[in-house]
């Protein structure tokens, strides 16, 4: 039997005001069903950006029940140290990437006020296309801190990848990978948003940004498919 949507119903908790501050749609709540389904309905929210948080929050997760159950099994002390010192930072990073995903709708959410200005005058035209801009600039703040933080967590599935148990390998692999998908995730929407930000100040310092952080990026994944492939192909087929 197909199980019932409940779409509609979802669809309420998200309205759409044309002044004024959009009510937190409290995506941490929902189901995931609920959450997947909404997501496929085409409509403004949630979109890409929350489910990069999405996929963070669950990258961090794994990294916690990783990193758990390797200081566990850990003999060493010095592999102790070094694993028990990241788990409080990867708990607030999950706590940081469920915050996000309301943070990136909120944000969104003044891009979709500033494009309902009106435009009938060049003097309505010049504020819409400046109130625009500033919306872009402040929706590229919850995908920018997205990036930085999945960066983090693939550093530290490169950590677990590395002085983790053997019994938790596949689960650092999909933490690390998801962490990737993060950054670029989040990094794809500031490309995006820079493209509707002609004439903003803050334009050059956030590409530059961007772009430090894509390169470290991709440096910091070679390293953890290195070391990742490196511990699962050298056991006995």
């Amino acid at each position: 039997m197909r199980p019932v949507r409940h779409s509609i119903v979802w669809r309420k908790t998200i309205s759409f005001p044309d002044h004024g501050k959009m009510d937190r749609p409290n995506f941490p709540q929902w189901t995931i069903l609920a959450f997947v389904e909404q997501l496929a309905e085409g409509t403004p929210l949630p979109g890409g950006g929350c489910a990069v948080s999405v996929a963070g929050a669950l990258a961090a997760a794994l990294g916690s029940l990783s990193g758990q159950i390797s200081l566990r099994k850990a003999e060493e002390r010095a592999q102790q140290a070094a694993l028990a010192a990241v788990q409080s930072q990867i708990e607030r990073a999950r706590q940081t990437f469920l915050d996000l995903i309301d943070a990136d709708a909120l944000a969104y959410h003044q891009v979709v006020l500033a494009r309902r200005l009106p435009r009938t005058t060049e003097a309505e035209q010049y504020q819409r296309d400046q109130a625009i801009a500033q919306a872009f600039a402040r929706a590229c703040d919850p995908p920018l801190e997205m990036a930085r933080l999945g960066l983090e967590v693939l550093g530290w599935a490169t950590l677990l990848a590395e002085k983790g148990s053997p019994v938790i390998l596949a689960d650092v692999g999909v933490m690390g990978f998801l962490a990737q998908a993060v950054v670029h995730g989040g990094l794809v929407n500031v490309f995006a948003n820079l493209t509707m930000m002609a004439g903003v100040p803050q334009a050059v310092a956030l590409q530059l940004e961007a772009s430090a952080l894509k390169t470290a990026a991709e440096e910091r994944s070679r390293d953890f498919a290195a070391l990742l492939y490196g511990r699962l192909t050298s056991g006995p087929l």
